[in-house]
């Protein structure tokens, strides 16, 4: 056995995006055009910005265009695109007249000419290329034409491999560039060299089998009937077993039985645009699926081979007049005539032959299936139940299910189109039997406090999937816990303790009654009555986080509290001294609620100038001599990876000091540069631990993966470990990474300013969150990537940051 590599799977879909284009004249000027405006563009062109602020033109694939009029070409000597790359990236054309007209320029925005790879998130960055002007020097229709990377050349060694074999096995597929979050497919080939790999293996080895793991269906017209490829294998992604499950069906071990999920069309080109969601035809165009789709394909839906051959025989139906009420069976035998045991997907189909041509329904429907394993020479009968209500069209007009009169032919075949046999039956009502059949009640609010009231309500949907008028119906309210809630006989629901209870609404219809049922939970009051600090009330309705500034001591003064609702329990942790925190839970047992107040105990923090070495006051948290020094009046930190976010905890040299009051931080920060991507950040904390803290820094943008754009504000808290609350500001007038940064911390609100002089300073934002035992100070850290669940890593690259040194004049704090 021997093992090659040479394909490639780069991408020919979503190639680039692009934002706008610059032409810079010979005489140093510069007009900027939006891309997005562009007055013509070929089929399935759109614009977008997905998750960022730029608006891009997306859904770029080989042979894209985008036509602008009027741009004057007059002395024009270059041009600059903002273009961001995807995945591979792509060739820009620029055109004058026409897509073919004369060539005036060529990008090649690929990620193999050293231009950066922004993924499906980026924004754009600035890619130049020269004009050839021939002889242009006036206002012209210009034409970006977007073309695809050539393919890799196939490997000889390869082919080498391939030749010498007694068979060839080619392994090809899609990959997580294909598609991903905010970039479908955009063509339906291969992607990279895969099909002229197949074709050159094919051509030297005369027993060639095909493997392919895909998104879903791809074009194999290339291939699919080469004399030398006797058999492909299809797969989608299947777990951590599909590896032995394809060597079982290679080797025959077991003989295959599954049935595509979807059409395998031709070409791309046989379906419409993909911004065009119609699933019918008409008008020039093909329809969709295998409802409507009626041009020839490379496989149909349910489609499926193996290695033995299935006889069908003897059809049957149970009843051949039916209505919406009724239920049949469709019967047939199905006998193994090959040589290996194997399943077989039996397969049912209905078509409505006198229904209306101005219905539009579709060519037919796939209405059931049933897969049999049947050993080699028996026959088994399949029997398959169809529901008549299953068989309804949707009428727009009336809001409901309804049924064509006339025949139903139950098409019984291997595939869409491989069809054994049929029968009929003739529907003879267009309605179905009106019953009751869902009801959904609610009452507005899940959450209520005791004594608060609220109207239940509800809807009732019939069987046909209208809606009916309640008035029309009867109803009746109950709970399972009456010391929760109370109901009357109207549906008011009053509050009456706290719990949680479950509430029925009984609806009865024409005789039938149906059920629903919904939660609603009360709150217990968790408010306190009294607050006392060495038996001084301090007590202030809304207030959770108190701040008493007190001198250093190592007993702090005793907390008493007691709260309005005497069925609840008071929990006061004291604080063990000065500065310390006191931790007040009122606690309800029975809903298992619980509120924090805090009692902070602090002493006056402590400015620093930084003039010479940091004052003692500060404990420096993960320290590196070697990353921090106090030079020019400043303190300054070199970045270095980590930082405190989420699960991470393994920032370095974080400076910080008691201050465990209410404040206000002011601090002057200079940056050597622009903080990288993805997450560099510098400012200001107030941190209890590395999973609880609230930070205020000047940091990379989001989504600016295509380039380095200007920092941002931010402001962020983590409780237990988890985010809690983040507000993202671009600021206004910063200038060479100099930007003043204010946090101002009342009770449990943190409040965040920056400013761009250091004496106009803008809100950027607050959140609240209760911190104990808080202290206060700065970092400055390479930061980490955010986690976006579900988001594909491979599309969205990310390289580390290169250092920065953040330095802080001053560090000035005002105890309150």
């Amino acid at each position: 056995m021997k093992l090659a590599s040479g394909g490639s799977t780069k991408s020919k879909s979503n190639l680039l995006y692009v934002a706008y284009f610059e032409l810079t004249k010979t005489d140093g000027t510069v007009t900027r055009h939006d891309a997005t405006k562009f007055s013509a563009c070929s089929d399935g062109i759109t614009v977008g910005s997905g998750m960022g602020t730029e608006e891009q033109v997306r859904s770029i694939d080989d042979g894209s265009w985008t036509a602008y009029e009027n741009i004057d070409l007059t002395n024009v000597e270059k041009i600059t695109f903002g273009v961001n790359i995807p995945t591979e990236g792509g060739i820009i054309e620029a055109h004058v007249d026409s897509p073919s007209g004369n060539l005036i320029s060529t990008l090649e925005a690929t990620k193999a000419s050293g231009k950066p790879v922004g993924g499906v998130y980026g924004a754009s960055t600035p890619m130049e290329e020269k004009v050839l002007r021939l002889g242009v020097n006036e206002p012209k229709t210009v034409y970006l034409v977007y073309k695809a990377p050539a393919d890799d050349e196939i490997d000889p060694e390869t082919l080498k491999a391939a030749k010498e074999s007694d068979v060839a096995i080619v392994f090809v597929g899609t990959d997580e560039n294909t598609a991903t979050e905010e970039a479908d497919r955009l063509t339906l080939d291969l992607p990279g060299n895969q099909v002229n790999l197949i074709k050159a293996v094919a051509a030297v080895n005369k027993h060639t089998i095909v493997v392919m793991q895909t998104l879903g269906c791809v074009e194999v017209e290339e291939f699919k009937n080469l004399e030398n490829i006797p058999g492909i294998i299809w797969t989608g992604y299947n777990g951590q077993a599909q590896g032995p499950a394809i060597a079982k069906v290679l080797f025959g071990d077991v003989t295959p039985g599954g049935k595509l999920n979807a059409t395998w069309y031709k070409s791309v080109k046989d379906l419409p645009a993909i911004t065009d969601y119609t699933l019918r035809g008409g008008e020039g165009k093909n329809g969709r699926t295998l409802w409507y789709f009626d041009k020839p394909v490379s496989y149909e839906f349910g489609y499926g081979i193996s290695y033995t051959t299935f006889e069908y025989s003897n059809f049957r139906i149970s009843r051949t007049s039916i209505t919406p009420d009724d239920k049949l069976t469709i019967s047939v035998d199905v006998k193994n005539t090959g040589s290996y045991d194997g399943d077989e997907v039996v397969q049912i189909y209905v078509t409505t032959p006198d229904s209306p041509a101005s219905a539009q329904r579709p060519i037919k429907r796939l209405k059931g299936f049933q897969r049999v394993t049947i050993p080699v020479g028996q026959t088994k009968t399949v029997s398959i139940d169809i529901d008549c209500s299953d068989l309804w069209f949707w009428d727009m007009e009336a809001d409901r299910m309804t049924y064509d009169k006339g025949r139903y032919v139950f098409e019984v075949g291997s595939s869409s189109k491989d069809i054994r046999g049929t029968v009929t039956a003739t529907m003879t009502a267009s309605e179905i039997t009106p019953e009751l059949k869902t009801v959904v009640a609610d009452c507005g609010v899940s959450v209520l406090r005791a004594g608060e009231t609220a109207q239940i309500s509800y809807t009732a949907c019939l069987n046909n999937d209208s809606f009916i008028n309640v008035s029309e119906t009867k109803a009746s309210y109950r709970t399972n816990n009456d010391a929760v809630v109370t109901i009357d006989a109207d549906g008011k629901l009053k509050a009456a303790g706290q719990g949680v209870a479950t509430v029925y609404v009984d609806v009865t219809w024409n005789g039938k009654t149906v059920t629903a049922s919904f939660s609603v939970k009360v709150m217990p009051d968790l408010s306190l009555a009294t607050l006392k600090v060495a038996g001084k009330s301090y007590l202030k309705a809304g207030v959770n986080q108190y701040s008493i500034v007190r001198k250093a001591s190592s007993k702090a003064p005793a907390v008493t509290a007691t709260a309005k609702d005497p069925s609840v329990r008071v929990v006061v942790e004291q604080a063990s001294a000065v500065p310390g925190t006191a931790v007040i839970s009122v606690i309800d047992d029975v809903t298992s609620d619980k509120a924090v107040y805090l009692v902070n105990f602090g002493t006056k923090a402590v400015s620093d100038e930084f003039k010479n070495a940091p004052s003692s006051v500060w404990t420096v948290l993960g320290e590196n001599k070697d990353g921090w020094k106090v030079q020019s009046g400043a303190l300054a930190i070199t970045t270095a990876a980590g930082d405190v976010t989420l699960a991470n905890n393994n920032a370095t040299n974080v400076f910080v000091q008691s201050a465990n009051t209410d404040w206000t931080v002011d601090t002057k920060l200079t940056c050597s540069e622009t903080p990288g991507m993805p997450a560099q950040n510098a400012g200001i904390i107030a941190y209890q631990d590395d999973d609880n803290f609230v930070k205020l820094v000047y940091s990379a943008q989001m989504f600016r993966r295509g380039g380095q754009g200007g920092g941002a504000i931010q402001l962020s808290s983590e409780e237990n470990g988890y985010s809690k609350a983040s507000v993202n500001t671009t600021p206004e007038g910063i200038e060479n990474n100099v930007v003043w940064l204010r946090l101002q911390k009342k009770g449990d609100v943190y409040t965040a300013f920056y400013s761009a002089d250091g004496k106009k300073f803008v809100e950027a934002g607050k959140l609240e969150t209760g911190l104990k035992d808080i202290k206060a100070g700065v970092i400055a850290c390479d930061g980490v990537m955010p986690s976006f669940g579900g988001f594909r890593r491979g599309a969205m690259p990310m390289a580390d940051p290169k250092p920065m040194t953040a330095s802080f004049d001053y560090f000035r704090i005002i105890s309150k």
